[in-house]
């Protein structure tokens, strides 16, 4: 999920689609296609086998500006170095905001890593660009050699690295958005907290902040202050704006290619949206809140950031606690925003340095790679089945007393921006900020919501070439 567009990067949520999962298939998943010409039609068979002994160095390039990103990685090869001691692992760094012409300049001159730090949906661009190699086949070789299985891991949020059925990102975590709360500024309002666990309702959620409104009004911290209830980001970022749209029934674009925005459940969703601004439960795009979470102010936020970011932080640390994000009943679909961040090994090595970087890759997923990483300070659940339980699991030391299972609830509500894997890939972009002005025009109200909606159309078939 480009988990994006806002002021923290928490998959690196940068953040952030799935297939198949213990609860079942998800119709819209890219890794899907009713279409069986587009799924791959033969893996090759592979070796993947490399003599422990071998000399080497593996470069791999992290987003700059993320020490954690660094230091998780580093924590990683020095255990990586007790299977391969003379495998080097060398970090390169590379901007965010310059991500896709770095990385396609210097895949044209040849320097660009052995592996490459992605996202959701992100990868998509290192597929167009064929820098991303397909992974099946290296999955198929370790599974073979008892060294591998897919059934160990999240397999709906490792999917969500894939294209047609095709693998093509190793995950290095999972990450979902959840609902952070501030426990003292309930509790000062006299606010009722026994609804806020997971699973709890939309409608729930509203009521708590209907509560939070009417304290706040009767300080005179009234919404035109620019005093709200949640930083729920809804405005530039698709992993809280999207699964949104979905659980009212709406969708950008269908597993088909085609413009799906003008439906009911769209305009159910544009209604909750504008409703969400009227009674100054959120602010509109554009306006500065007079309130915000980090500030201890606002008693919700929506995100997908580890707790310690957040802990981390003087005004609030000590306050806060996790739960899932509300779940949105009004389609019988609720979803929840999720997402990727992890690495895709450089298609343009040659075989030996490709087997090399799947070993390190593989490493990564490995229980010792991931507590490696949590060491590091990846404090998000990992991507395997066996490391929920935060209380006993390095992700989640020192917050044994906090809900934490919070990013572990409901993995089967989980989607990510899958849209724009419908899309062509070159207009992904473009598709991207069509739908971002769709959300802006939605929250701003300045439209009705058909002319909103036509808006959006348009802009979206023209890049879909319709």
């Amino acid at each position: 999920m480009k988990s994006i567009a806002k002021k923290i990067v928490p998959f690196a949520l940068f953040a952030a689609t799935a297939l198949l999962a213990s609860c079942g298939q998800d119709p819209y998943a890219p890794g899907q296609s009713e279409d069986a010409s587009d799924q791959p039609t033969s893996i090759p068979t592979i070796d993947v086998s490399v003599d422990p002994s071998i000399d080497d160095t593996v470069s791999i390039t992290v987003p700059s500006g993320n020490p954690e990103e660094t230091t998780m990685i580093e924590k990683a090869a020095e255990n990586f170095a007790l299977k391969f001691p003379n495998v080097k692992i060398k970090i390169e760094y590379i901007s965010i905001g310059s991500y896709e012409t770095t990385v396609r300049q210097r895949s044209m001159s040849g320097t660009l890593s052995d592996i490459v730090w992605t996202n959701s949906p992100e990868f998509l661009f290192l597929i167009k660009n064929d820098i991303a190699e397909p992974l099946d086949a290296y999955f198929n070789a370790s599974t073979e050699a008892g060294e591998f299985s897919i059934n160990d891991y999240k397999t709906r949020f490792f999917d969500m690295g894939s294209l047609k059925g095709t693998h093509y990102v190793v995950p290095r975590s999972a990450d979902t958005v959840v609902c952070f709360y501030n426990e003292e500024l309930l509790s000062n309002a006299g606010i009722d907290m026994s609804s806020i666990q997971n699973g709890w309702t939309w409608d729930q959620f509203k009521g708590v902040c209907s509560e939070w409104r009417a304290y706040q009004d009767g300080k005179g911290n009234t919404k035109d202050k620019g005093f709200i209830c949640v930083d729920a980001y809804m405005s530039g970022w698709n992993s809280v704006s999207y699964p949104f749209l979905r659980s009212f029934g709406g969708e950008v674009i269908n597993a088909d290619g085609n413009c799906a925005i003008d439906s009911d459940g769209t305009r159910a969703a544009i209604t909750e949206l504008r409703d969400l601004v009227d009674k100054g439960y959120i602010v509109k795009p554009g306006i500065d809140a007079g309130s915000s979470f980090e500030t201890g102010t606002v008693p919700f936020l929506f995100q997908s950031a580890a707790f310690s970011h957040y802990d981390n932080m003087r005004v609030i640390k000590g306050k806060i606690n996790v739960v899932s994000l509300p779940l949105i009943e009004a389609n019988n679909a609720p979803k929840i925003g999720a997402g990727i961040a992890g690495y895709s090994i450089n298609s343009k090595k040659d075989a030996a340095k490709k087997k090399l970087c799947w070993q390190f890759l593989r490493h990564l997923l490995t229980k010792e790679g991931q507590e490696a990483m949590a060491e590091g300070g990846l404090n998000v659940p990992p991507i395997r089945n066996d490391m929920n339980d935060f209380a006993k699991e390095k992700w989640g030391e020192g917050y044994a007393d906090k809900n934490l299972s919070a990013y572990t609830f409901g993995e089967e509500y989980k989607i990510t921006d899958e849209f724009l894997s419908y899309g062509p890939v070159d207009k992904m972009n473009r598709l991207n900020l069509a739908y971002s002005d769709f959300v802006t025009n939605a929250l701003q109200g300045r439209k009705s919501i058909d002319e909103t909606i036509a808006i959006a159309a348009k802009a979206i078939n023209k890049e879909l070439g319709k």
